[in-house]
Order: structure tokens, then sequence, then C-alpha cells
């Protein structure tokens, strides 16, 4: 139930597109967590702990294969341009990288937790 609300706030503060690509489809938009629901439970339900991706972009966000920086720009993890390289990784990925999020209507993105989301993916970088 309270997923449900979380999704349902996250949408509504990002007009119910992705905040990356700017995609209207609902049905493939997912309420992110920047810092995890079972790692965070003060967090949880704070909308400036979400964001609002569509599918791709929420896999790779939760796998710590993509972050936002300080200024709230796509940043790949290095791994990814040497192993992927073909066209449409190109088109879906390195073409974002650097490109900022759309802001929300009205709760934006806790920098702690971007920090925090930053160095669990500094992390798996390290032990890639």
């Amino acid at each position: 139930m309270n997923q449900a609300f979380f999704r349902k706030m996250i949408l509504c503060n990002y007009g119910s597109r992705c905040c990356l690509t700017g995609l209207p489809l609902p049905e493939v938009l997912r309420a992110s967590h920047i810092v995890g629901w079972a790692e965070n439970k003060e967090n949880r339900m704070n909308p400036a702990n979400g964001l609002c991706l569509s599918a791709t972009y929420d896999a790779a966000f939760d796998r710590h294969l993509i972050t936002f920086d300080d200024d709230l720009r796509l940043v790949l993890i290095p791994s990814l341009k040497k192993h992927y390289t073909d066209a449409a990784f190109k088109k879906y990925f390195v073409a974002l990288e650097g490109q900022r999020l759309l802001p929300p209507n009205r709760f934006g993105p806790d920098q702690t937790l971007l920090e925090q989301h930053r160095n669990a993916l500094t992390l798996s970088c390290v032990s890639a």
C-alpha cells in the first residue's frame, strides 16, 4: 500500500513523465527510490527520495550503472562505455550522458541521498 502511494506521489511530482527522457507513458514509468526501500526506512516515503524514470533507466539506476551528479546530470559508470559499444547503447545511454533531469513540480531530489547513491555506484565500480 505504501509503495502504491509513493508511486502516485512521484509520478504526480514529475507530471507522469520520465524525468530523464520526458516519456509520458505511465505504464512504463517507475517511482525509483534514490536510496532503496530496504536500505533507508526513514526515507521510504520521502518524495525527495524519488525519481520518475522509465523502466530501462530505473533498472540501470537501481543496479548502480547510472547516477546523477550534483547538477542532476546523467553519469554513466565508466565500465559501461568500455563494454557496450553498439548503436542502441549509444542511442539510449551515451547520447544522454550529461543531460540534466527535468525539474519536478514540487519536491526536488535530495542531494544527500543522491550522494549516497553515487557512493554506492563508486563501490560497485571498485568491486567489478
